[in-house]
């Protein structure tokens, strides 16, 4: 143990554990305002979040009145797949109460301290902790328990002005990280912006010897046949595209050239693709085949990304789908000059490398911060902060 500090159960340094309850009738009765009911999807590891808070009135509170937050709580997920993850009460939004799948950790302030009792558990070794707890907790899905909280060993500081320090000096040093993560998004986003920007900017001003014609016009559209996933070989010589890319291997192929395809069911409807030599296509995709040479398919793959909105031609909210009926009617421009579509391709193409460059750089970034704020929270707990 480090010196000066002590090992004690939860249950012996916290005045209260306990889960609470979703209200009767479930999400359908929560309401339009009233009181915070605070779920697992609000709390993280870096702090609360208030997006899809769920609100109840004071009968259904008054329900949940054994699990009124406090200010000085730390909130805990007690399970399923967010099970570990913790956060410090949002004073703000208090008197708030928790559902069923998080925990309120009360400690007895003259003894822990509520911040440093926050860091300590999203630290690496005791998040691992309540991790394996979780698996021994949970029979088909994890989950801690109140009896396993109250057994959980934690180590702190004798001395409450110390934990007050080791907090001061963590929260300096996460404000730092969290600036430099916000600067590193803020940068990836600004360099997709420009991007899209730039491919806008093309397609609005334009310029002379362009044309304009329908999709239906310029372009043969149709699904090919689908094969199930059954008849896909491990092994087979060519790839096989779906509805956003290559989803295994066959032995046949029934596009010998590269085609532009466009998702054309579910969640990503609308997102295209460039299949590659020799593929199957299934029936998930769009394919889009310019006619008689009139357009370059690699500027009519940016036509797709930002020279036209496709949302009108997405139909179905259930199971979102485009038509070819949908898609021929869509008015599209492009320079009359195949060549100048190759060398606007080319010019589309060097941008998005450019952009994809960046965004690995950014998210090394965001990599390398996480990583330095793992080694911090270790320094504080071993004792060397």
């Amino acid at each position: 143990m480090k010196k000066e500090w002590e090992t004690k159960r939860l249950g012996e340094v916290t005045t209260k554990i306990g889960s609470g309850a979703t209200p009767r009738g479930g999400d359908d009765s929560y309401k339009a305002e009233g009181i915070s009911l605070i779920r697992s999807l609000n709390v993280y590891d870096d702090g609360f979040r208030e997006a899809k808070l769920a609100l109840i009135d004071d009968e259904q509170a008054d329900d949940l009145s054994n699990v009124v937050v406090e200010p000085h709580d730390v909130l805990l997920n007690i399970t399923g797949a967010s099970v570990a993850r913790c956060c410090r009460a949002p004073a703000d939004l208090l008197p708030a109460r928790v559902n069923q799948h998080l925990s309120i950790i009360r400690p007895i302030q003259k003894k822990l301290d509520s911040d440093f009792l926050h860091y300590l558990l999203i630290s690496k070794t005791y998040k691992d902790r309540l991790l394996h707890a979780g698996e021994e907790g949970g029979a088909t899905r994890q989950a801690i328990t109140k009896a396993q909280l109250q057994e959980f060993v934690v180590e702190f500081p004798e001395s409450l002005e110390e934990q007050k320090r080791i907090v001061l000096k963590l929260d300096e040093a996460f404000a730092g990280l969290a600036k430099a993560k916000e600067n590193a998004e803020k940068n990836h986003q600004n360099a997709r912006a420009l991007f899209e920007s730039h491919l806008d900017s093309v397609f609005t001003q334009r310029g002379t010897g362009w044309v304009e014609k329908t999709l239906g016009e310029t372009c043969e559209m149709y699904q090919p046949k689908t094969i199930g996933t059954k008849d896909l070989l491990p092994h087979g010589t060519y790839p096989v595209f779906g509805a956003n890319g290559v989803i295994g291997r066959y032995d046949k192929f029934n596009h010998e050239e590269p085609q532009l395809l466009v998702t054309c069911r579910g969640a990503t409807c609308g997102s295209v693709n460039i299949s590659e030599p020799k593929s199957w296509i299934t029936g998930n995709a769009m394919v889009v085949r310019p006619k008689d040479h009139e357009l370059d398919l690699h500027f009519l793959e940016f036509i797709f990304r930002g020279g036209i909105d496709i949302s009108g031609a997405i139909t179905g909210a259930a199971q979102p789908q485009i038509t070819r009926t949908n898609l021929s009617p869509l008015l599209i421009r492009y320079p009359k000059s195949v060549t100048e579509q190759t060398r606007l391709a080319e010019k589309f193409e060097a941008l998005t490398e450019e952009t994809q460059r960046l965004a690995r750089i950014y998210e090394q970034k965001l990599e390398a911060l996480e990583s330095l704020k793992k080694s911090i929270l270790h320094e504080a707990f071993s004792g060397n902060l």
